[in-house]
């Protein structure tokens, strides 16, 4: 949300050097990264193709697909045949002795759900001589090659490019950007791809998921004036406060009562290495893509709060069992040893609760060059102690001063124009009907004038008739 905001500060033009001013924990230099989506994505296909079910699936596929008929070819057109139906994923099996149908019936399930949890439009597999051996929706792509090499024909589709950039490099996650795709009748289309490797390491295939044309793209491929580096130049010298995460420099080093093979400073350091290589390191199954950093420390202090009040409670004589199933003074006596008495140094700083509430440094960030940077620290006392010279203003700007008031001309326009064609209206109307009035009787009109000239008072009453006669011709 907040990089559609720059993004339409940039768009509308405005001057740059706002002074962007967030509170919270955010995703690392999130301005310089695109939607947390797509690292979503990412994560999935990383976490699917490091898991025993995958590997299982595609064995079992590759084994059907290779003993269903005697050629490639002919395993190509009779699977087209039998499941690039009407009913797209809806098909569970068909009948038949081969062992396909059974391996379909098997794993389709679970695959389509997998489908829906995540909102792809399609999960391809393939193997490695380019044939797709199984997909969800099964449209023409089904059952067909996209070996760039070979005459498929979608090899030089988005998918087809998914398919070769995985088979280069297998363990990286590829993505192919939104284009027609004939399949799907030519909607919009973009892929993610990675390789496949069996439990000894050797590369069997290539995972592919399409994303549906609904999918919500990030804002820096949808506006071309809201690239990345647009955005984190609008976003500079940008100032947020949050939980500082971490002890103070001088209990950075200090040994951990949790850990006590570790400090706050050489833990952090371990689990950012686990965040990259995962754990055990080498196991990509779980490794972190992008990690929130500000707050993996407070993960690791709840689970020693935990274990510290344990420990506890089995000093007061209870048994594990006991504290699995706590009754009502059990309850009472882990609550109140959290809440009141548990007081240790962890990752985070001091972990020592007050009723529900922990209290904690804050620590103040702005973004220099692109990266954040610790400028101040907010003492729990509500003090805010500067670290050198705090925020710098050399991205800001002085707000554009205020044109200065022009005479609202449009007022004439819009009250002047119409009071004056009133006025003309009826000067108009009553000008006509003084003459209708005189041309009606010319002789009677001068008798009458001339019968009462010498007197004043009939003079009033005969100018009151006139002037009614008057408005009775313009009434009329």
């Amino acid at each position: 949300f907040f990089r559609k905001v720059l993004c339409a500060s940039i768009t509308e033009g405005l001057e740059k050097g706002i002074i962007w001013l967030t509170e919270g924990t955010w995703r690392h230099e999130w301005w310089s990264k695109t939607d947390q989506v797509t690292p979503r994505h990412m994560q999935w296909l990383v976490e699917d193709v490091s898991n025993k079910q995958l590997k299982d699936t595609f064995a079992e596929f590759k084994q059907a697909w290779d003993s269903f008929k005697p050629t490639v070819a002919d395993t190509r057109s009779a699977l087209q045949l039998l499941y690039a139906t009407e009913d797209k994923d809806a098909l569970i099996s068909v009948d038949g002795p081969e062992s396909y149908h059974d391996v379909h019936r098997k794993w389709h399930p679970i695959y389509r759900k997998t489908l829906y949890d995540r909102g792809y439009y399609d999960i391809f597999i393939f193997d490695t001589n380019g044939d797709m051996i199984y997909s969800v929706y099964k449209e023409s792509d089904y059952a067909t090659n996209f070996k760039a090499s070979g005459n498929g024909p979608w090899k030089d589709s988005g998918l087809g490019n998914a398919f070769e950039a995985a088979m280069a490099s297998p363990d990286e996650v590829h993505y192919i950007d939104w284009k027609p795709y004939g399949p799907s009748g030519d909607a919009p289309a973009a892929f993610f791809a990675t390789g496949l490797r069996d439990k000894d390491g050797v590369l069997i295939g290539v995972y592919s998921i399409q994303l549906p044309p609904e999918f919500e793209r990030s804002i820096e491929e949808l506006e071309p004036q809201c690239k990345l580096e647009s955005i984190a130049e609008a976003f500079e010298g940008a100032v947020n406060v949050a939980g500082l995460g971490r002890p103070t420099d001088e209990n950075l080093e200090k040994p951990l009562a949790c850990f006590k093979s570790h400090s706050a400073k050489s833990l952090s350091r371990l689990i950012d290495n686990h965040f990259a290589t995962g754990y055990p390191e080498g196991n990509l199954a779980n490794r972190v893509m992008d990690p929130y950093y500000d707050i993996k420390a407070h993960a690791v202090d709840a689970t020693c709060a935990l274990a510290f009040t344990v420990q506890h409670m089995l000093s007061q004589g209870r048994t594990i069992e006991q504290i699995q199933r706590l009754d009502e003074s059990s309850y009472n006596e882990f609550n109140r040893y959290l809440r009141n008495e548990l007081d240790f140094q962890g990752v985070s700083g001091r972990v020592k609760f007050s009723e529900n509430n922990r209290p904690n440094l804050l620590t103040v960030k702005q973004v220099l060059q692109g990266k954040e940077v610790e400028v101040g620290l907010v003492l729990l006392n509500g003090t805010l102690s500067w670290i050198g010279n705090g925020t710098i203003d050399s991205a800001w700007a002085l707000e554009p001063a205020d044109p200065p008031e022009r005479f609202k001309y449009w007022l004439v326009f819009q009250i002047g124009l119409p009071t004056l064609l009133l006025c003309c209206t009826f000067c108009v109307g009553a000008h006509m009907a003084l003459k209708r009035g005189k041309s009606r009787n010319p002789g009677a009109h001068k008798s009458k004038a001339s019968a009462f000239e010498d007197s004043p008072k009939n003079n009033q009453v005969s100018n009151n008739a006139a002037t009614e006669a008057v408005v009775m011709d313009v009434a009329v």
